[in-house]
């Protein structure tokens, strides 16, 4: 019965450290629309993570709730994630907006119709300023294919590389 009882207390005393461990993940998804020939990017983040990067940001307490939540949303990510063609042509993409739930956070914007993504360079630092383990995959999916990218504090920057990119 003690071993019982030592068993339960050590298990429930393991919980917290166990619990506290983070993982510090970003996942964007940047795809082709069929219909328009626009280009969509889908920023998917912790909330409580991008919460906590914007009351550092601030200076104040974030809440989704506050009257400038989507202008702050929207400026952190202007300035965090950048585009560039394959002409070295910077590329400012339209916001569309957000929706969160009490976990996820999921961020949208777009950019008209272009011919393709290929040799375009991306960085995103989203979050890595305030963790430095944050991983941000981006997901490319357009007539070229999938593919990914993975940035982290030491290489937040990359370029999309296409099936005629991969041959040579």
């Amino acid at each position: 019965m003690i071993k019982f009882v030592a068993a339960i207390v050590l298990t429930f005393a393991l919980i917290p450290s166990v619990s506290a461990h983070r993982y510090f993940f970003g996942l964007t998804e940047i795809s082709t629309n069929k219909n328009t020939d626009a280009i969509e990017i889908v920023h998917q983040y912790t909330l409580h993570d991008v919460q906590q990067a914007l009351k550092k940001r601030l200076g104040k307490a974030f809440r989704l709730e506050q009257e400038d939540a989507e202008k702050q949303i929207r400026n952190w990510v202007n300035e965090e994630f950048q585009l560039t063609d394959s002409q070295g042509e910077a590329v400012k993409p339209s916001w569309v907006g957000f929706e969160a739930d009490y976990q996820k956070i999921w961020i949208y914007q777009e950019v008209p119709k272009r011919d393709n993504l290929c040799r375009w360079t991306l960085s995103n630092t989203l979050l890595m300023n305030n963790f430095s383990a944050q991983v941000n995959t981006i997901n490319v999916v357009d007539d070229y294919g999938n593919r990914s990218l993975i940035l982290t504090i030491e290489n937040t920057s990359d370029t999309i590389k296409c099936q005629q990119d991969i041959k040579e």
